[in-house]
């Protein structure tokens, strides 16, 4: 049976494209990037000539601005967070060349040479506030350096300062890029850390399997499951016998080594994905498992028994008690609206008491 890590705590299903972006945040920063391009226009049309107004306020109102909106109403489609990185990548390259396009109209149309520190501010805003990947990153990158040089490399726009200004998009771009790889690099450690640390605390640290905190969560979502498809639940909760005497006679280690066998032998009897196999604390463990007939149930808790008659681990510590045996106690129920784990657990210890009354090595069905 493999242990399943699962999420114990509150899930971003909302976040975006594999970002840390929630769709909130998406369009609310769609919305102040829209602002912040708007609010330019002030500034720029004091540096226009009067000849190219008009085809910068085309350039900003009617065609950067639908792209804009055009953007931020694609992420109320089902699917957005699934294409939003090739959403991103289209948006943004599109700004970019209308950019473009306006650079080279104010250079043929009036010789003016239009601020190009605007392509680099789109790039940045792309790679770190939208959070555009690396594997989009680079394609993305290219594509707005070639567009940029086969402007400046073919109209004389900065004169003596192509060089220059085609090297400041250069280094901006690799700046980017770098920066991105190595957020990318960082968060994907972090994460690994993260996982690690949500296993580790849903495993019993000495045996390997399910902790009872891990055991709740799991018998909660079983039970919701099995709920609606009106499936039986049988909760087995078995403790070892005359524990207590073997741990005080041979010692805490090789009392810890009896209680990692008995965790490994009942890993060996519940070995379906859906089994959750716990140590509920000390010498006790629980299982739970789904789907299971009255006979299964009776032959899973012969075979728990079993498993400790197969080895023969001397015991000798408790008068009469030459081996190590543990006592079952189980409870089957057919789930539906009024089940309740806590009733059903308390049933399934009811019935170990039981057994425990009968002998131990032994197991005992709960019934009313």
């Amino acid at each position: 049976m493999t242990q399943r890590p699962i999420c114990l705590g509150n899930k971003h299903t909302n976040t975006i494209g594999n970002t840390s972006l929630s769709l909130f945040q998406f369009r609310l920063l769609v919305i102040i990037g829209t602002a912040l391009l708007g609010s330019f226009m002030i500034a720029d049309l004091a540096l226009v000539p009067d000849a190219v107004s008009d085809i910068y306020i085309t350039s900003r109102l009617y065609l950067q601005l639908p792209v804009c909106i055009t953007f931020l109403l694609a992420s109320f489609h089902p699917q957005f967070s699934k294409f939003y990185q090739m959403a991103l990548a289209v948006t943004m390259l599109l700004l970019t060349f209308i950019n473009y396009w306006l650079i080279l109209m104010c250079w043929q149309m009036e010789a003016f040479a239009f601020p190009y520190e605007g392509t680099v501010m789109y790039s940045l805003f792309t790679l770190f506030v939208f959070r555009m990947s690396f594997k989009y990153s680079v394609p993305y990158s290219l594509i707005v350096l070639i567009g940029f040089a086969s402007i400046v490399l073919t109209e004389p726009i900065y004169g003596n300062k192509t060089a220059v200004s085609l090297g400041f998009v250069v280094v901006g771009l690799i700046v980017g890029l770098l920066g991105v790889l190595q957020i990318e690099r960082a968060l994907k450690q972090l994460s690994k850390a993260n996982k690690k640390l949500n296993r580790l605390s849903q495993i019993d640290h000495l045996t390997g399997i399910y902790n009872r905190r891990t055991f709740e969560a799991r018998f909660s979502e079983q039970l919701s499951l099995q709920n609606r498809s009106g499936n039986c639940i049988c909760v087995f909760i078995i403790d070892l016998d005359y524990f207590k005497g073997y741990n005080d006679g041979y010692g805490h280690v090789k009392g810890d080594n009896i209680i990692k066998l008995q965790a490994s032998n009942l890993k060996k009897v519940f070995r379906r994905s859906s089994d959750i196999v716990a140590r509920y604390g000390g010498e006790e463990f629980v299982v739970v498992s789904t789907q299971v007939t009255q006979e299964q149930c009776l032959e899973l808790a012969n075979n728990i028994i079993n498993q400790w008659r197969d080895l023969k681990e001397p015991h000798g510590k408790v008068a009469g008690q030459h081996y190590v045996t543990c006592s079952v106690g189980f409870y089957l129920e057919q789930i539906n609206q009024l089940s309740d784990k806590i009733s059903m657990v308390k049933k399934a210890d009811k019935a170990l008491y039981q057994a425990k009354e009968q002998g131990r090595n032994c197991f005992v069905q709960y019934t009313q």
